[in-house]
């Protein structure tokens, strides 16, 4: 029975702690010029905080892919509010330099302290963000980042999917635990 508890509690703090990846269109505006792209954007809860990851930021263009880089913002208070939670970042980061094979030469690592506004919603299936970053001063550019994207859906019958409700997350712990006791 001890190793049992033991197993659930390292299943609870796992799960607890995984990053749910969101794929979706990534649309960027400079100075109210366009593109998009497809791609992927990372949200963590660790311990009531909000890390979140957008990586290889890239831009598109005639003259094919301009890299960008990594936007990290972490340890983020989120607020929930209509079964989202919503963070909120006004300050200034600095953009690392990406790992997408095929770009050569990543531009954040070289702006410096670059101001972001970040407005996000998620929950575990959306994820709907807003950046605004005035880079007037430096290259003369209003940038203006939105995304929506959703996470894949599981599969019917997933591993670990216990409660069968198609999704792997803290309700099939509980499902596990209601079966070592005897409650299901």
């Amino acid at each position: 029975m001890k190793k049992i508890i033991i197993m659930l509690a390292a299943a609870i703090t796992s799960m607890a702690a995984m990053a749910t990846e969101y794929t979706g269109k990534l649309t960027v505006s400079i100075n109210g010029i366009g593109t998009s792209m497809e791609t992927t954007i990372q949200a963590e809860v660790v311990n009531g905080k909000v890390n979140f990851d957008l990586k290889n930021f890239c831009l598109t263009s005639e003259d094919g892919v301009i890299g960008v880089g990594n936007i990290s913002i972490h340890e983020l208070e989120g607020k929930q509010e209509y079964g989202f939670t919503n963070i909120k970042y006004n300050n200034n980061v600095n953009i690392t330099e990406g790992d997408l094979p095929g770009v050569e030469f990543w531009m954040g690592p070289f702006l410096g302290e670059v101001p972001i506004v970040l407005d996000c919603d998620f929950n575990d299936t959306a994820m709907s963000v807003n950046i605004d970053i005035d880079m007037m001063e430096s290259l003369e550019q209003i940038i203006k980042v939105n995304f929506v994207g959703t996470t894949p859906a599981a599969p019917v019958g997933k591993k670990g999917d216990i409660n069968g409700d198609g999704a792997v997350d803290i309700a099939d712990v509980n499902a596990c635990i209601d079966i070592v006791l005897g409650l299901d």
